[in-house]
């Protein structure tokens, strides 16, 4: 144990500086979205580089936490990792394809082994960055694999629709299916959602699929879709989407709304065994994120870069509270505030901010006339905020860095 916290400790530190001599992005990305950019960039490392062992850095990596481990337990996480050489062997995939595989394999593994990915959740690999980095790579470069997965194929059909048709034969109900092929074609077909609309309603789909034949979940979340990958991949990316919607429902209400209330809830709950200094700390920075999204002069893209600011300010100082605050549940349904800050930083990366992420809604007012005179109101106004009655807040630039003052 004490050398899997060691390996954790390196993992935070030398993941913030690899590939520092990277290209760099616009000046107004956020460090996650510049720091997890370059990280994909240099993703093939964890493959084609070696370790003093001389094995790849992220089969290395795996073998440092397998030596740590005993009985039932080692030879488990040992016949994994045999599984995932089998892939880096294999001359039908380009590293970054090993990469991407490999990041889902992990996590697939890791959440039928929970222990494991509490174990090694910020392990490094090597000097490249942590398991955790790995998850979010692995998501953004198929995401990139999965441009085009909405839209017909050569053939006028839908891959998506294709891998739903091949399952409903192996169903044992098919007509239940034949319900959600018909929910499926409406969503592919309209032409009223956008793009990030259709992949939230296809994770609620996928959702509901899974819940409705659980005997089968496994087999319908291997199902490939064409040559995009699998549904269980399609979920990893589509998730994202389904969480920017959420958040629009998170940031409402009054006087807290849901999101800060749920972080404030974790602050007396038992199993985070928080001291009442580390509340103390914790509270403060809550506090500031109610000041944030109550600021109605901040689009929801800005609010969530403000957000993602302050908690990376925050764990400067407090970085032994990493971990815990990023386990912070923010609700069943969206996840926990490392889900949170991971969907930022796809957002960010990405550059795949829902329309009115990044926008006011305008609202469109009367034209008032007099005998005299005509005047006309303002087609546009910002929206109120709705969010806390939180002290006042000024948004500052400083050279490329946005910085929040309260009052």
């Amino acid at each position: 144990m004490q050398k899997l916290l060691l390996l954790a400790i390196l993992g935070l530190t030398v993941s913030t500086i690899y590939c520092d001599s990277g290209s760099g992005s616009g000046s107004s990305e956020s460090s996650e979205a510049k720091d997890l950019k370059k990280k994909k960039e240099c993703a093939g490392d964890v493959v084609d580089e070696t370790g003093d062992s001389g094995k790849p850095l992220l089969i290395e990596a795996l073998f440092n936490v397998s030596i740590t481990l005993t009985g039932e337990d080692k030879i488990i996480f040992e016949t994994f990792i045999i599984e995932l050489e089998g892939l880096f062997a294999s001359e039908n995939y380009t590293s970054l394809e090993i990469v991407m595989y490999s990041s889902f394999k992990l996590k697939k593994f890791f959440l039928k082994y929970p222990v494991f990915y509490k174990q090694c959740k910020f392990l490094s690999i090597g000097s490249w960055g942590t398991f955790y980095d790995l998850f979010q790579v692995g998501v953004y470069l198929s995401a990139d694999k999965f441009n085009g997965c909405l839209i017909v194929n050569e053939s006028g059909k839908f891959d998506l629709i294709e891998a739903f048709l091949q399952f409903k034969s192996k169903c044992p109900n098919p007509a239940a299916f034949e319900v959600y092929i018909s929910q499926l074609t409406l969503i592919l077909e309209s032409t009223e959602y956008s793009e990030s609309e259709k992949y939230a309603l296809i994770y609620e789909l996928i959702l509901e699929i899974s819940v409705e034949f659980p005997d089968l979940k496994e087999e319908f979340l291997e199902l490939e879709i064409g040559s995009f990958g699998s549904i269980y991949m399609l979920q990893e990316i589509s998730v994202q989407y389904y969480r920017m919607k959420e958040v629009k429902k998170l940031f409402k209400g009054t006087p807290k709304c849901e999101f800060v209330s749920a972080l404030y809830s974790c602050l007396s709950d038992s199993k985070y065994q928080l001291s009442m200094s580390n509340k103390g700390y914790l509270k403060v920075l809550f506090d500031k994120f109610s000041v944030i999204i109550a600021n109605d002069t901040l689009t929801y893209a800005e609010q969530i870069k403000a957000i993602s600011y302050q908690y990376r300010q925050f764990i400067k100082t407090y970085y032994y509270l990493q971990e815990t605050i990023l386990s912070f549940e923010i609700s069943a349904e969206f996840g926990t505030f490392g889900d949170f800050i991971a969907m930022f930083a796809f957002g960010e990366s990405q550059e795949c901010w829902p329309e009115d992420f990044l926008t006011f809604p305008e609202v469109t007012t009367e034209v008032a006339t007099t005998e005299t005179a005509t005047t006309e109101a303002p087609t546009t106004v910002p929206v109120t905020g709705d969010c806390s009655t939180a002290s006042s807040v000024v948004l500052q630039v400083v050279g490329t860095q946005s910085i929040l003052y309260t009052s």
